[in-house]
């Protein structure tokens, strides 16, 4: 007996629905668990990913940053032979700076401050400890204007006799901002202190 090509794709059509229905009914069978096979087929068996409204969050401004004029460069001599290069003990400069914000619930920024730079040892300096003493402002726009605080913050740094150049870094994140206040961050070596 013949049969026709209408018949033969009915039967085709009929076993390939049968047999979606079974798979289907065979995962749902499986448990509606979060741990179901299904879930795991469905998921690709890694759990949901919970995002921080903070992720789309615009970033925090923060103020800019100004290295005080004379400022970037110390020298340290040995007493009586100042300005004479085999009386130079080391010189220190400042390379590279950077800052970042964070908004506080009370509407104030928290700022993290990064500097960085070297510190050479001069033909006088026998190794030993040196404390680079740098001062940070956070001064409001406008000129003349009075810093609404000024911080000296230490950097110790040890150096050897005749070693080569000394990588310094200091980080600090103590430093806020009033809320809608305009201001830059002034900063520099602060020669009054240096030892």
């Amino acid at each position: 007996m013949m049969i026709s090509a209408f018949q033969a794709v009915f039967d085709v059509k009929l076993k390939t629905i049968l047999t979606a229905g079974l798979c289907a009914a065979t995962l749902a069978g499986c448990g509606g668990g979060s741990d179901s096979i299904a879930s795991k087929i469905i998921t690709g068996g890694q759990e949901p990913i919970e995002v921080s409204p903070a992720t789309f969050a615009p970033p925090v401004p923060c103020p800019s940053m100004e290295l005080k004029s004379n400022a970037y460069l110390i020298r340290n001599y040995v007493r009586g032979k100042e300005d004479e290069s085999e009386g130079l003990l080391y010189q220190a400069t400042v390379e590279d700076w950077a800052n970042s914000c964070t908004q506080q619930a009370d509407g104030q920024r928290l700022m993290k401050v990064g500097l960085s730079g070297d510190v050479t040892p001069g033909p006088a300096w026998k190794g030993g400890e040196i404390v680079l003493p740098l001062r940070v402002a956070i001064v409001p726009g406008g000129t003349g204007a009075k810093p609404l605080s000024s911080e000296v913050l230490t950097v110790p740094v040890t150096l050897g006799e005749r070693a080569p150049a000394e990588k310094w870094t200091l980080i600090e994140e103590k430093f806020t901002i009033p809320q809608g206040q305009s201001v830059k961050v002034v900063f520099g070596f602060d020669e009054g202190r240096r030892r």
